[in-house]
């Protein structure tokens, strides 16, 4: 391919003929001072806080919710009465369904929890549904996009994750961050709504796991150890451990009254009974918080239903436990 002009065919072509036209040399001109300009603007920006600063909140990942994907409006239940809650009842953890379908019941648990205790918080352990993650536990610096049309606080309406503790959990744990796993996982975006609603201010340590039905007590061994230190009695005070799971699934109506009953046994009465009887979707979080619950705990089941309760529908049928935990007095 010729890539001289007509009439040019060898090394000897004149210069003025060939490179250094009017036009080529325009051309070099601007090339050149483009160059200089993207020079300084880099060392500009490198040199500048605000720019790191904009750099680094950017890569915050914002994930959504189904009430920012408007699937749903927000209604208040009403708060569902109870009759069951011992006077000074103070729970540091709890069960609450990450089902929507069960919203009246979730909004009910999250308020009666409010008016109990006021919380920092939340360390919620959720199943990993899709097994996404390649890890033991997945974490992530999001945040999570709660708005609340009316919301009295004055928050912009984000669920955000205490950042620094994050880090200092993955770190104790030998993971990375994992926030490719948060972007579908319902079993923590279902609940941040709630968390806004309830507790405006409270910022989440948001942990999936596997959610294998066969539980690797080593790595739940792991996670227990890690958590233990945030719930020593101040960190009580300050923390909440949320297990967010649903029970028995896929059944028909005897064979999810059986499971259920197998799984109360346990929610009952946690110091005596074995926590390998919950039939759920979240046995790594059973797993820790019976760990934790070092044999001293009282429980409250504030609520028990079924998919087939709430819509009549009554196959493939997902049942729900609203619990409540608490050291003996």
């Amino acid at each position: 391919m010729n890539i001289f002009p007509s009439g040019c065919r060898g090394e000897f072509c004149r210069l003025d003929n060939v490179f250094m036209t009017k036009e080529l040399f325009l051309f070099m001109k601007i090339l050149l001072f483009v160059l200089i300009l993207s020079v300084f603007s880099c060392n500009k920006n490198i040199n500048e806080p605000s720019a790191n600063k904009e750099s680094a909140v950017s890569q915050i990942p914002l994930y959504h919710t189904w009430l920012s994907l408007k699937e749903m409006e927000y209604k208040s239940s009403g708060a569902l009465s109870v009759n069951n809650v011992p006077r000074d009842f103070l729970p540091w953890a709890g069960i609450v369904s990450h089902h929507i379908l069960a919203h009246d019941y979730i909004d009910a648990w999250f308020f009666h929890l409010s008016q109990m205790r006021d919380i920092k918080r939340f360390f919620i352990i959720s199943p990993d549904h899709y097994g996404v993650s390649l890890q033991p536990f997945s974490l992530t610096i999001g945040s999570w996009d709660s708005r609340i049309s009316g919301n009295a606080s004055g928050s912009i309406g984000f669920v955000e994750s205490d950042r620094d503790k994050v880090n200092e959990i993955a770190g104790l744990l030998e993971v990375s961050l994992d926030p490719n796993v948060f972007f579908m996982e319902h079993g923590i975006s279902a609940l941040m709504p709630y968390i806004k609603k309830y507790f405006p201010e409270a910022k989440v340590i948001a942990i999936a796991v596997s959610a294998e039905s066969e539980v690797n007590t080593r790595t739940g061994g792991m996670l227990t150890d890690v958590l233990e230190k945030e719930f020593d009695i101040k960190g009580k005070l300050e923390n909440f451990l949320l297990i967010s799971s649903d029970f028995s699934h896929k059944g028909g109506v005897e064979e999810t009254a059986l499971n259920d009953y197998k799984s109360m046994q346990y929610l009952k009465n946690i110091n005596n009974a074995f926590w390998n009887m919950v039939i759920c979707d979240n046995r790594m979080g059973i797993y820790v918080l019976d760990r934790m619950g070092k044999k001293n705990s009282e429980s409250v089941i504030l609520y028990h239903t079924s998919s087939y309760d709430i819509s009549g529908y009554d196959e493939d049928i997902t049942s729900y436990f609203f619990v409540y935990f608490a050291d003996k007095e």
